[in-house]
């Protein structure tokens, strides 16, 4: 049995299949708890989460995907490391992307992903998102059983990000395989961990090149003629036809210009944070509905519950276990003193499942009246701006799967018995992610 006083979250592989058992822990020993490695301070509380998501003064996320590794590239030098951590920010592995940046730059590149997620675009997204359901379904129906995460969650989830770019035909195979199977932040027992083949670096690469012919093709002289050939879209109400010339030519709120590696870094984070939360949550839905037939029914027979399953899934399980904080100023949060240079283990599910604010937070209630307080997509500056996609991609497929797939199982021969079920979980600290999800099911007959 793991030792939860002395284990090393980052690199204690028997803490992924039940983490909640571990903030369960952390959590006894209050709602701030300092670990015992790396000069972490743990956040399971949910006052506390919120109180630090908030606090940009005290908090840098400048390791919101690293967390404590490979450690500062610096010695920390009195209450206040804010200047030390700018000079140093380009040796700090993915310290340049939007989830890790700050302030005004952080506003920025921010701004640029919004012209993505406008209302207007995710209603005209919603029948790609039936449609790319339905055909994935229809390529495992006929065989009344389907390993969820690879045979539908994974696809669908860079197919609608795809969607969301609009990335060209002949590059969505290529996306779709080189994320496949990829894990971020992964929980290494030698400690030897390494941020550089992280598959988003090589969608980076052709998502430059298609950014950059973008550029240059919409340069006055070559425009008519790129348009002529069809190269690039023709402008609309809702902007242009071409997403990817859209981004190409966007332009910071003081009218500037972002850099090709500005935008090819976005690009690639949408792939990999849009992929990751709905493929995960997908997963973690269809445990929950495989074991209660009853839910099961319930939400097959009335789909418009589906809202309020996912927002107490989100809650109960949901894709994202922990991230990163650097306290960047002395600070005391929840009567611990936090010292400059000390980074936060911010626990989103743990904090979810705070006794002081979720009553009886380890059963699953879909009529749960505060469950959407909960605090799976963040608050504050960095809440995931992906949500509403997020929420309209699960909802949907849940729709669907239910719709064709009756009588949901888990396999026993993948998964054992009632009461002696076992899965696997991929080995990273930031994510919740089955590895596998192996479903038997009756098709519904059309």
């Amino acid at each position: 049995m793991t030792d939860y006083a002395t284990a090393d979250y980052y690199t204690d592989t028997s803490l992924v299949e039940d983490p909640h058992a571990y903030f369960r822990f952390l959590r006894e020993q209050g709602p701030v708890a300092r670990l015992p490695h790396r000069n972490v301070v743990a956040i399971t509380g949910y006052d506390e989460a919120v109180q630090v998501m908030l606090d940009t003064e005290h908090f840098s996320s400048i390791n919101a995907v690293t967390g404590p590794i490979p450690g500062l590239p610096f010695e920390p030098q009195g209450d206040d490391i804010s200047d030390q951590l700018e000079a140093h920010r380009s040796k700090i592995a993915f310290a340049d992307q939007v989830v890790t940046v700050d302030g005004q730059r952080h506003l920025d590149l921010r701004s640029v992903m919004a012209t993505l997620f406008t209302p207007s675009r995710l209603k005209a997204l919603e029948p790609s998102l039936a449609s790319t359901a339905d055909a994935l379904i229809d390529e495992f129906i006929k065989d009344g059983k389907v390993d969820l995460p690879k045979q539908y969650g994974c696809p669908y989830a860079t197919l609608m990000i795809a969607d969301l770019l609009g990335i060209p035909p002949e590059g969505r195979k290529r996306f779709r395989d080189v994320i496949d199977n990829a894990v971020p932040a992964p929980v290494d027992p030698s400690g030897n961990m390494s941020f550089q083949d992280n598959p988003l670096i090589a969608i980076g690469k052709d998502i430059f090149k298609y950014i950059a012919k973008r550029r240059l093709l919409n340069k006055p002289i070559l425009r008519p003629i790129a348009r002529a050939l069809g190269l690039i879209g023709k402008t609309t109400d809702m902007g242009t036809e071409d997403i990817l010339t859209e981004l190409a030519l966007s332009k910071f709120p003081d009218g500037s210009t972002p850099s090709l590696t500005d935008l090819t870094g976005l690009g690639a984070f949408l792939f990999g944070a849009g992929q990751d939360t709905t493929n995960r949550l997908l997963a973690n839905a269809f445990r929950v509905l495989a074991e209660d037939q009853a839910l099961q029914s319930e939400l097959r027979a009335n789909p418009a519950r589906i809202p309020d399953f996912i927002e107490e899934l989100l809650r109960f399980d949901g894709s994202v276990k922990s991230g990163g904080r650097m306290c960047k100023k002395t600070v005391t949060i929840g009567g611990v003193e936090i010292k400059a240079g000390t980074t936060l283990l911010l626990t989103h599910m743990g904090a979810n499942r705070d006794p002081r604010r979720f009553e009886n937070p380890d059963h699953f209630d879909i009529n749960r009246k505060k469950a959407k307080e909960h605090l799976a997509f963040g608050r504050g500056a960095h809440t995931c701006i992906g949500s509403p996609l997020a929420r309209s991609e699960v909802r949907v497929s849940i729709e669907r799967l239910l719709a064709r797939l009756g009588n949901i199982r888990l396999s026993e021969a993948h998964h054992g018995p009632e009461g002696a079920r076992h899965f696997d979980y991929e080995n990273t600290y930031i994510l919740r992610a089955m590895k596998e999800l192996h479903l038997e099911f009756d098709a519904i007959p059309a």
